[in-house]
Formats: structure tokens, sequence, C-alpha cells
């Protein structure tokens, strides 16, 4: 039985879950690895470690023994939106994805629908008293939405409906659905428009 480290987990998102030492290492830096197990989901992550002891070795909390846990992999997702989302939206993605890794899944497909709301009527303002069925159909016949856009769309908004209207609670599964397809589309709608008109751009004189 290996030390013992309480963090969140990156799979799960279980909160300060008790993760377990299974084996340490070197690289070729001689830097110190550890793999530790979470003790909700038994996924496996692996984290930088310095000390005097070494984590497979001692029993309890790690840091009681002076060692102390840097960098991990996979990284934490912090929940942040694709590059180049609107800051208002990428908030409301943000509150989404909280909701989310707090198991507040309705709560999650609310604000992922409504992260589609700001969204879609960045896309065209003209469009913005529509209503958010009327805007997806009209932004793909106005070509500013591809077809797996607009299907990405509709998911959205009636998952976010059925989270705000439904007696049925939402489930994780389909809130995790709707995560999904709300990153697609804002990276689609934005992240990649966006790397385009950079490269598009001329380069600066060399002086």
């Amino acid at each position: 039985m290996g030390g013992i480290a309480k963090k969140d987990c990156p799979y799960c998102k279980t909160k300060d879950v008790a993760f377990t030492a299974v084996e340490e290492w070197k690289n070729r830096k001689a830097e110190a690895r550890g793999l530790f197990i979470c003790g909700a989901c038994h996924e496996g992550v692996i984290w930088e470690w310095w000390g005097g002891s070494q984590p497979t070795q001692v029993s309890g909390f790690v840091n009681s023994w002076g060692i102390s846990l840097g960098r991990q992999w996979p990284e934490a997702d912090l929940g942040d939106a694709p590059e180049d989302t609107p800051l208002t939206v990428a908030n409301f993605f943000r509150q989404g994805t909280s909701s989310l890794d707090g198991g507040n899944f309705d709560a999650a497909g609310m604000m992922f629908r409504k992260c589609l709301e700001g969204a879609t009527k960045i896309l065209d303002e003209n469009l913005a008293s529509k209503k958010l069925v009327k805007r997806i159909d009209e932004l793909a016949e106005a070509g500013k939405l591809t077809t797996d856009l607009t299907c990405w769309a509709h998911e959205v908004r009636l998952g976010g409906n059925d989270a705000a209207h439904d007696d049925e609670p939402f489930t994780l599964e389909e809130a995790q659905d709707l995560r999904n397809f709300i990153e697609s589309f804002l990276r689609y709608a934005f992240t990649l428009p966006t790397a385009v008109k950079r490269r598009a751009k001329p380069s600066e004189p060399v002086d």
C-alpha cells in the first residue's frame, strides 16, 4: 500500500479524492515521476514529485513525509472554452462545465444552451431577436453554419430544453454529450475561422 495524495480527478471529476501511489521512476533527466490510482474511478494519474521519501514506500498522506507533487499528466481540465470564443460565451461555457463537474447536470444543460444562444447571436446580430430554432436554421440557410454545425446546434438546443423543462433529471451522459457538442460548435464557429484569418494576414516586413 503506497502513500496517499488527495486531489481532484481529471477523469471522473471527483473532488478531493484519495489517490494511491503504485509506482515511481525517474526519466532521462533524472526527474522523479509517480503513478497514482484514483480511489473513485481507478484511473491512473502521473505526478512529478520530490522529497526525501518515495511515494510507494510510505503510508498515509505523502505530504506528511515531506513529499511534494508538481505537474500532472493528464492535466486537469479547467473548463475553458476553445480559443477565440467570445468572452461572454466563454463565460457561459465555463459555468456549464463547472456545473457538470459539480454534478449539477440540469444546470449544466441549461448553461450550454445559453452558450449556444450567445454564440448564434454573435454569428449574426440581425437574427438576435428570433427564436433559437429559427436563428439556427437561418444561419444554416445563409451558409454561416455547415451541416454538422447545424446538427450540433440543434442537439444543444433540444438538450438544453430538456434540462430546463423535463420532469426527469438530466443525466451525466446527457450533460457530457451537450458539452462535447457545444465545444465542437465553438471550435468550428470561432477558433478555426480566426486561425485562418491570422494565417491569411501578410507577414510583417523584416528590417
